[in-house]
């Protein structure tokens, strides 16, 4: 008997779900292709390919030649990576390359369904150690939700391996602090159940686990956007546009790492307790050694702020940051406004750059 059925989990009809749900994915990237040919296609920076391999690709961005902070970018794998560059007025990329640093983004790639935190891990050490040879700099890691969490595994499974965490509304926290999706998980099939149902748990699944956990965030707060980018008008409007065409552009997640993200983390909250194990290791928050920022939503129920805020408290940090969002228009998704909103770019990642400038640079004694 598998563990998922040792939960009294009932098996998944997966062939009926699976084929309307990768339907369902494939009918909102057509959408969204609509909406490139509209003219709201993201305009990305100029980059070069240094690894690309399966699951992963390795971008660089151009100009190259900063001698700011080296930075890894780490997106969830769940959505395109553009969302930290979709606009030269709403992208963290380009802000980070004025502020002359080197930033790479760790790009996911179609997956296998046997990938699991084991090799996600492995994708990411894969990019600090080519960015380290090419460099001959540490690199600080900034990740936006799941893709933060992972990025503080991995501070935790290698914590030489990185200058500085920056967690973008990023959570660690899980079980009773994983917000609006406790209650849903407590109501839900086990993820290994799901894994197996699907193979590649499709896109459109996740989506959907958003809009039951949040109506208010991912219904009635959109909607409510929509209609103040509309009478905003100009840039706000195409902000907001670019926001619905990443919402739109889903992918499939691998079965064997849902079931651990959705297990492992969010309800047996086994980071925080120290008893994650990854490829025979065990990972918890307290083994992370380098410096940490952390951008928290104090209003939202996705990811609490205490479920970001907790590895501040769980780790001996060397220095520390907290900062705190206060929402824009145009935005979408406030949980997308951290990366792409005005007043986010106009007020916190000024201070990021700085913060990360000087622990590259610290003043002389």
């Amino acid at each position: 008997m598998d563990e998922a059925a040792d939960r009294g989990g009932a098996a998944l009809p997966a062939a009926p779900a699976a084929l309307f749900l990768h339907g369902l994915d494939q009918l909102r990237r057509c959408i969204g292709a609509g909406l490139d040919l509209a003219s709201f296609a993201p305009l990305e920076t100029p980059c070069t390919t240094l690894i690309e391999t399966t699951g992963l690709r390795l971008r660089r961005y151009l100009p190259d030649d900063g001698d700011g902070p080296v930075l890894l970018i780490v997106p969830a794998p769940i959505k395109r990576h553009w969302i930290w560059d979709p606009a030269p007025a709403a992208s963290v990329v380009r802000h980070a390359l004025q502020r002359g640093c080197v930033v790479h983004l760790l790009e996911w790639t179609s997956a296998p369904a046997h990938w699991g935190l084991e090799e996600a891990l492995a994708a990411i050490g894969a990019c600090v150690d080519e960015i380290a040879r090419r460099t001959g700099s540490t690199p600080h890691l900034l990740g936006h939700s799941l893709g933060g969490t992972l990025a503080a595994l991995h501070a935790a499974r290698r914590p030489e391996d990185l200058a500085s965490l920056v967690l973008v509304e990023a959570p660690v926290r899980f079980g009773a602090d994983a917000g609006a999706f406790a209650p849903l998980l407590a109501c839900s099939p086990p993820g290994a159940l799901v894994g197996q149902a699907f193979g590649r748990v499709p896109g459109s699944v996740l989506n959907l686990a958003a809009l039951l956990a949040s109506p208010r965030e991912f219904v009635w707060e959109r909607h409510l956007d929509a209609l103040a980018a509309a009478l905003e008008g100009g840039k706000v409007a195409r902000s907001h546009l670019l926001a619905l065409r990443w919402t739109l552009d889903e992918f499939p997640m691998s079965g064997r790492l849902f079931a651990q993200v959705a297990d492992g983390l969010y309800r047996e909250d086994r980071f925080m307790r120290g008893t994650l194990a990854v490829g025979g290791q065990l990972l918890g928050a307290a083994q992370v050694r380098a410096p940490v920022a952390a951008i928290v939503d104090p209003h939202s129920e996705m990811v609490p702020a205490r479920s970001v805020l907790a590895l501040l408290d769980a780790a001996p940090l060397p220095r520390r940051l907290v900062l705190h969002y206060e929402r824009d228009v145009g935005v979408g998704l406030q949980h997308l406004g951290v990366l792409i909103g005005r007043g986010a770019h106009r007020a916190l990642w000024p201070r990021v750059f700085d913060w990360l400038e000087a622990i590259d640079r610290p003043a002389p004694d």
